[in-house]
């Protein structure tokens, strides 16, 4: 069973033991099983969060599903209390050479790595992937969907190996021959691409405003629906970005450049250089320009969100409460319009709402404000 050889090979991958012929064979396998990419990423997810002592509550954990799984006729054989032998299951073997330098992070962590496995294999017997939705009739159609909630974010690896990183309130899907001639994803929300460089295969991102093509990269994009701009920060290789009122015009950004794109007819400052020359009254506003630094950290803003960091300069209180809104789960509603054009700069880390709230009350530039909070429910008033 090819779902096996899948598990197999994300522990060597895991364990930091798998061979770049082991890696590609993975690649390979999560193309044709693209179904198997959303459980993969949750089991990285949890071997990198789970804490050394998280271990011996792990392991209890994998007793009793192994238990369960014997209920339903499924011989698993766990090993015995306290043993450090690997477990043997028909969801996973060890593949992994038995050397003493890496081979024991791979079974210390191994019942979070076949609780999640069996789970899932479980769940699949049961009912469709909840990930997996098919948007017109033909199997080609069928899309992979990869989203954040609002107050959250999560690294995943596609299956080229391009590693991303998506910030709060983000979504990303394509289709499941991703990788057979091009590699397509669509965006919605905000993400940092780290992309694996092949030059037959390139790699495009499709957002409401722009795509960006790209062959192996570094960059960021930030497309939220409800926000006045879309944007993209490149900060190695280069990025073609096409914009969709602008069908004939390719834009090649360079190292340390960004694009910002008007998302409707607000205005947007004109901005140009010698080899950009975009603003035009007939046209959406575009504008290029460098990431923005903090002044006093030279923190990227751009990037600040994947340090866990939301951080603001001379932004309005509007704009402010989306980005609010999405990095703490909650929601903002203005009484007096007005207050929507106060502006702050600062940042925020580890600050609850509520701090974060009476630091800005504390800093307001001119109209004092207040708040209330119902639930997740936030009210600013004057």
């Amino acid at each position: 069973m090819q779902e096996e050889k899948i598990w197999n090979l994300i522990a060597g991958k895991l364990s930091g033991e798998a061979s770049e012929q082991d890696l590609q064979e993975l690649e390979m396998l999560l193309r044709r099983y693209p179904d198997l990419h959303y459980p993969m990423q949750n089991i990285m997810d949890l071997w990198n969060a789970n804490p050394q002592e998280k271990k011996e509550e792990a392991a209890k954990a994998f007793e009793r599903h192994i238990e369960r799984m014997r209920l339903r006729g499924l011989d698993f054989e766990a090993a015995p209390a306290g043993d450090s032998s690997p477990a043997q299951s028909p969801v996973i073997s060890d593949p992994i050479p038995q050397t003493k330098r890496k081979s024991w992070l791979v079974w210390a962590g191994l019942p979070v790595l076949l609780l999640a496995g069996g789970v899932y294999l479980y769940n699949r017997t049961q009912q469709p992937a909840a990930q997996t939705i098919a948007v017109h009739s033909g199997p080609a159609n069928v899309q992979n969907e990869i989203s954040t909630r609002n107050g959250s974010k999560r690294t995943l690896f596609l299956p080229d190996g391009t590693q991303v990183w998506m910030n709060a309130g983000s979504k990303i899907t394509y289709e499941r021959n991703f990788g057979d001639n091009l590699r397509e994803v669509v965006l919605t929300g905000e993400a940092f691409f780290d992309v694996v460089h092949n030059a037959e295969k390139p790699f495009i991102i499709h957002t409401a405003k722009m795509d960006i093509k790209v062959l192996g990269t570094r960059f960021s994009v930030k497309s939220y629906p409800n926000d006045k701009t879309s944007e993209a920060s490149l900060f190695r290789g280069s990025i073609e970005v096409s914009i969709h009122d602008r069908p004939n015009e390719k834009i090649i950004l360079k190292p340390n450049e960004k694009i910002v794109v008007a998302n409707d007819d607000s205005t947007l400052e004109h901005r140009t250089n010698a080899d950009h020359h975009l603003s035009s009254k007939e046209e959406p506003l575009v504008s290029i320009s460098r990431p923005t630094y903090e002044a006093k950290t030279g923190a990227v803003i751009e990037t600040s969100w994947m340090e866990g960091r939301l951080i603001f300069q001379d932004e309005e209180f509007g704009d402010l409460a989306r980005q609010m809104e999405r990095w703490y789960g909650i929601s903002m509603h203005f009484d007096q319009p007005g207050l929507e054009k106060l502006r702050f700069t600062g940042s925020f880390q580890k600050e609850t709402v509520h701090q974060a709230l009476d630091a800005l009350k504390e800093t307001a530039p001119t109209t004092p404000f207040q708040y209330k909070i119902v639930d997740n429910q936030i009210t600013i008033y004057e």
